[in-house]
Protein backbone atom coordinates (compact mmCIF):
# COMPACT_ATOMS: atom_id res chain seq x y z
CA UNK A 1 0.00 0.00 0.00
CA UNK A 2 1.42 3.34 -0.97
CA UNK A 3 -0.08 6.22 1.00
CA UNK A 4 0.84 8.65 -1.73
CA UNK A 5 -1.57 6.94 -4.09
CA UNK A 6 -4.40 7.04 -1.57
CA UNK A 7 -4.40 10.74 -0.66
CA UNK A 8 -3.29 13.35 -3.16
CA UNK A 9 -2.63 16.62 -1.36
CA UNK A 10 -2.67 20.11 -2.80
CA UNK A 11 0.41 22.32 -2.82
CA UNK A 12 -1.05 24.22 0.15
CA UNK A 13 -1.58 21.02 2.14
CA UNK A 14 1.96 19.85 1.41
CA UNK A 15 3.32 23.27 2.42
CA UNK A 16 1.40 22.95 5.70
CA UNK A 17 3.20 19.67 6.43
CA UNK A 18 6.53 21.25 5.50
CA UNK A 19 5.97 23.99 8.07
CA UNK A 20 5.16 21.72 11.02
CA UNK A 21 8.57 22.01 12.67
CA UNK A 22 7.56 25.38 14.13
CA UNK A 23 8.34 26.95 10.77
CA UNK A 24 11.99 25.85 11.00
CA UNK A 25 13.51 24.61 7.75
CA UNK A 26 10.15 24.78 6.00
CA UNK A 27 11.53 24.95 2.46
CA UNK A 28 14.00 22.12 3.09
CA UNK A 29 11.29 19.97 4.72
CA UNK A 30 8.92 20.62 1.83
CA UNK A 31 11.52 19.85 -0.84
CA UNK A 32 12.50 16.62 0.93
CA UNK A 33 8.83 15.69 1.42
CA UNK A 34 8.11 16.17 -2.28
CA UNK A 35 11.15 14.06 -3.12
CA UNK A 36 10.11 11.23 -0.81
CA UNK A 37 6.56 11.27 -2.14
CA UNK A 38 7.54 11.31 -5.80
CA UNK A 39 10.66 9.17 -5.81
CA UNK A 40 10.22 6.54 -3.11
CA UNK A 41 6.47 6.22 -2.52
CA UNK A 42 6.79 7.80 0.92
CA UNK A 43 9.57 5.63 2.31
CA UNK A 44 12.43 7.70 3.69
CA UNK A 45 16.01 6.82 2.88
CA UNK A 46 19.37 7.49 4.40
CA UNK A 47 19.71 11.12 5.40
CA UNK A 48 15.96 11.77 5.34
CA UNK A 49 15.15 11.06 8.98
CA UNK A 50 15.22 14.76 9.82
CA UNK A 51 14.21 16.27 6.48
CA UNK A 52 11.34 15.40 5.93
CA UNK A 53 10.58 12.64 8.47
CA UNK A 54 10.51 15.07 11.39
CA UNK A 55 7.52 16.93 9.93
CA UNK A 56 5.86 13.67 8.87
CA UNK A 57 6.03 12.43 12.46
CA UNK A 58 4.82 15.78 13.79
CA UNK A 59 1.94 15.72 11.32
CA UNK A 60 0.92 12.26 12.50
CA UNK A 61 1.03 13.21 16.18
CA UNK A 62 -1.66 15.88 16.26
CA UNK A 63 -4.88 16.34 14.32
CA UNK A 64 -5.41 20.02 13.67
CA UNK A 65 -8.93 21.02 12.69
CA UNK A 66 -9.05 21.80 8.98
CA UNK A 67 -5.96 19.68 8.28
CA UNK A 68 -7.45 16.21 8.42
CA UNK A 69 -6.02 15.18 5.05
CA UNK A 70 -2.50 16.21 6.06
CA UNK A 71 -2.83 14.30 9.34
CA UNK A 72 -4.08 11.21 7.51
CA UNK A 73 -1.27 11.27 4.95
CA UNK A 74 1.38 11.73 7.64
CA UNK A 75 -0.12 8.88 9.66
CA UNK A 76 -0.11 6.58 6.63
CA UNK A 77 3.50 7.52 5.90
CA UNK A 78 4.55 6.70 9.47
CA UNK A 79 2.76 3.33 9.29
CA UNK A 80 4.45 2.56 5.97
CA UNK A 81 7.88 3.55 7.25
CA UNK A 82 7.46 1.34 10.32
CA UNK A 83 6.43 -1.54 8.05
CA UNK A 84 9.43 -0.87 5.77
CA UNK A 85 11.80 -0.83 8.74
CA UNK A 86 12.94 2.75 8.20
CA UNK A 87 11.15 3.91 11.38
CA UNK A 88 12.32 1.73 14.24
CA UNK A 89 11.22 3.98 17.08
CA UNK A 90 7.46 4.16 16.58
CA UNK A 91 5.37 1.57 18.40
CA UNK A 92 2.27 1.23 16.22
CA UNK A 93 0.20 -0.44 18.95
CA UNK A 94 0.85 2.50 21.27
CA UNK A 95 0.31 5.00 18.43
CA UNK A 96 -3.05 3.48 17.54
CA UNK A 97 -4.19 3.61 21.15
CA UNK A 98 -2.88 7.14 21.65
CA UNK A 99 -4.31 8.63 18.45
CA UNK A 100 -7.62 6.70 18.39
CA UNK A 101 -9.63 9.78 19.48
CA UNK A 102 -8.15 11.71 16.55
CA UNK A 103 -8.90 8.89 14.11
CA UNK A 104 -12.51 8.89 15.32
CA UNK A 105 -12.77 12.60 14.41
CA UNK A 106 -11.68 12.05 10.80
CA UNK A 107 -14.04 11.73 7.86
CA UNK A 108 -14.92 8.04 7.51
CA UNK A 109 -12.90 7.45 4.33
CA UNK A 110 -9.69 8.82 5.91
CA UNK A 111 -10.25 6.95 9.17
CA UNK A 112 -10.84 3.73 7.24
CA UNK A 113 -7.62 4.15 5.22
CA UNK A 114 -5.65 4.51 8.44
CA UNK A 115 -7.30 1.58 10.22
CA UNK A 116 -6.80 -0.65 7.16
CA UNK A 117 -3.12 0.35 7.08
CA UNK A 118 -2.70 -0.61 10.75
CA UNK A 119 -4.40 -3.94 10.08
CA UNK A 120 -2.16 -4.70 7.09
CA UNK A 121 0.96 -4.09 9.17
CA UNK A 122 -0.40 -6.12 12.07
CA UNK A 123 -1.68 -8.89 9.82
Amino acid sequence: MAAVSLIALSDEELAFIGSLDHGQGTEQHLAALLSVLSESAGIVGDGQHWYPYEVIELGANWLQVGHEREFALCTLLVIENVAAGTDTSTDLVAKLADRAPDYDRLPAHLRDLILIAYEKVKG
